[in-house]
């Protein structure tokens, strides 16, 4: 009797050694997911600033330049400390931003919500992942929806010249005949942990 208690108290001992260490990775990553979140959003303002100034000042064609050059230098500027953010997207304008396979099926879960009535704005994903060599990464994921400042050059009716700086730009491009409030990408945020 003594033995089959001991055990008892042994696997209930387990158990709660096993909550409470997943109580704490469940707070790390919510506060991960904060952090992440406010990251997000800042950059979000910041581009936005730079391509309303850019169309104010030379029209929709100046925005092409602020995404291709500027966009890079913004996410560089939130890049710290083991941070790194960027964007991406189902229909790609910019083949270096093509998503790797989580950030592709959380495009793909993004668009499935939206499709079944969820606010784009929050939309957001995020998780651990373990690394090879032990550690994890922390991945978010914020939707980006198409705004108007995004339908110069991303909507249906783009301008002569937008096309032909488009073609000049982006051979390829993919990422036009957006409407408001379509999934444009998202904001893709990694942080490697110890």
């Amino acid at each position: 009797m003594r033995v089959m208690l001991a055990a008892i108290l042994l696997v209930l001992i387990g158990f709660v050694i096993v909550a409470v260490g997943y109580a704490a990775e469940q707070a790390a990553l919510r506060q991960e997911a904060q952090s992440a979140r406010q990251i997000s959003q800042n950059f979000a303002r910041t581009l936005k600033s730079q391509l309303v100034a850019a169309i104010k000042a030379e029209g929709p064609e100046g925005a092409i330049p602020v995404c291709q050059y500027i966009a890079p230098a913004i996410a560089k500027q939130y890049s710290a400390d083991g941070i790194q953010i960027g964007r991406t997207a189902l229909k790609l304008r910019n083949p270096a931003n093509a998503p790797d396979a989580w950030e592709r099926s959380v495009l793909e879960g993004f668009s499935t919500a939206m499709k079944k009535g969820a606010d784009p704005q929050t939309l957001e994903r995020f998780a651990f992942f373990p690394n090879q060599g032990g550690g994890k990464t922390f991945r978010y994921m914020k939707a980006i929806p198409v705004g108007q400042t995004c339908l110069a050059c991303h909507g249906s009716n783009l301008s002569p010249a937008v096309k032909q700086a488009l073609a000049e730009k982006y051979p390829d491009d993919q990422a036009v005949g957006f409407a408001p409030g379509e999934l444009h990408g998202a904001f893709t945020i990694s942080r490697k942990m110890l």
